[in-house]
């Protein structure tokens, strides 16, 4: 019997002993904007406010838990990353429709204004992970895209 309990003692040791798996650090809208803007040349991107999210995307803040909107406050270029986390209880897709409509928006805008620069609408897209939208308008669309790595769509 005491080999028996010295067994299970040494088994209980060695198991306290081996290190606990690390936890992945949450995503936050700030470190993935942070990502996105590593993996492409963009122009100097200025934070957009809140009343301009709310106005441009017709969605309340008061829907987030948090966000980040840059965008080339110049308007040379379409140039933006806009990264929404999604409070619980709050119409997701009504905020994905926002960001869609403000894409299909500035496609109709740089279409005349700046038609050099309408690859990067183009190739644009409005993508979801979790409780977070996305759309980044980047001068390497793709590139950019990966950048937030798997599990959008």
């Amino acid at each position: 019997m005491n080999r028996v309990a010295a067994i299970i003692l040494m088994l209980c040791l060695l198991l306290t002993a081996l290190p606990c798996a690390a936890e992945e650090p949450a995503m936050t809208c700030e470190a993935l904007a942070q990502t996105v803007l590593q993996s492409a040349t963009f122009r100097e991107l200025t934070d957009m406010t809140e009343r301009y999210l709310e106005k441009y995307l017709i969605i309340s803040a008061e829907d987030l838990d948090e966000w980040v909107f840059k965008r080339d406050a110049t308007r040379a270029t379409p140039e933006m990353v806009l990264i929404l986390k999604v409070r619980d209880g709050a119409d997701q897709a009504a905020i994905r429709q926002g960001a869609q409509d403000l894409l299909d928006e500035q496609l109709l805008l740089y279409r005349d204004y700046q038609p050099a620069e309408v690859f990067k609408l183009e190739n644009a897209k409005v993508v979801e992970n979790g409780p977070f939208v996305a759309l980044i308008v980047s001068p390497e669309p793709l590139v950019s895209l990966n950048a937030l790595g798997s599990g959008w769509y």
